[in-house]
């Protein structure tokens, strides 16, 4: 009996564009597969016999089943355990740790680390605004964490009180919004200034982190929306930048 796990189907969807997935009445497709074709609006014809069934794509790699495996690899290969070098990236998928979304998935728990302790720093100084700004960009990145893994899209949220093109337009006219030139990060800027450089900077690691994971050497892009909602970050944290230089965060006692 052939079967096809949620896997095979993103996989088909995602790299070839594939809308309709075609099985014999002898396949056998997984609740989890059948969740992602609805979710994603594909549709499953069922053929009455394998003649029109695609022949496997070298590049899908549908994971072979077997009763007592608990595992499978992206090559389709089945493991009885997890090896120490492996972890999970979706469902019972195993790849080695080193793979470029699991990279990225530790890149961003890294930016999540270092907003967390810069919050601590602005609590213990009383900038009450600066701590609810970065809860609200730590809400994004862990949405954004839970949506790659997931599968599901990217909600369109506003941040610090704008959305993408209000954010756009802040961060790219600091003159026309905070009456100064664009910052050239320096020692003698302020505290706060520094802080959000430095987290600035960390989220440029884990956009390039995300393109590594899902653009591919002929330029084809998955995941769009992740990689959109990382490039919101670092402008998000400029914002914060041009709000310190300003001492916006000074005016309002927080």
């Amino acid at each position: 009996m052939r079967v096809i796990q949620e896997d095979t189907v993103r996989q088909m969807y995602l790299k070839q564009g594939i809308r309709e997935i075609h099985v014999d009445k002898n396949t056998l497709v997984t609740q989890q597969a059948k969740d992602y074709i609805r979710e994603k609006r594909l549709k499953l014809v069922e053929d009455e016999t394998d003649e029109n069934l695609p022949k496997e794509n070298t590049d899908i790699h549908p994971p072979r089943q077997t009763g007592a495996a608990k595992y499978v690899t992206e090559d389709g290969n089945v493991l009885f355990e997890k090896p120490e070098y492996m972890t999970h990236i979706h469902g019972n998928t195993l790849v080695m740790k080193n793979h470029p979304v699991i990279a990225l998935r530790g890149r961003l728990d890294s930016l999540e680390a270092e907003i967390i302790q810069v919050q601590y720093l602005a609590a213990k100084a009383g900038k009450k605004q600066i701590v609810q700004e970065l809860d609200e960009i730590l809400s994004y990145c862990r949405t954004m964490l839970a949506c790659e893994v997931t599968g599901k899209p990217l909600p369109q949220v506003t941040l610090l009180g704008f959305d993408e093109q209000q954010q756009r337009d802040v961060s790219h006219h600091p003159q026309k919004h905070f009456g100064m030139g664009h910052l050239l990060p320096d020692y003698q800027m302020n505290e706060w200034c520094i802080q959000f450089n430095l987290l600035r900077t960390r989220s440029r690691e884990v956009e390039l982190g995300a393109i590594a994971a899902f653009v591919s050497q002929d330029g084809k892009a998955e995941r769009t929306d992740i990689l959109q909602g990382m490039n919101r970050l670092s402008s998000v944290f400029y914002i914060m930048m041009c709000r310190a230089a300003a001492k916006i965060y000074d005016k309002t006692g927080e």
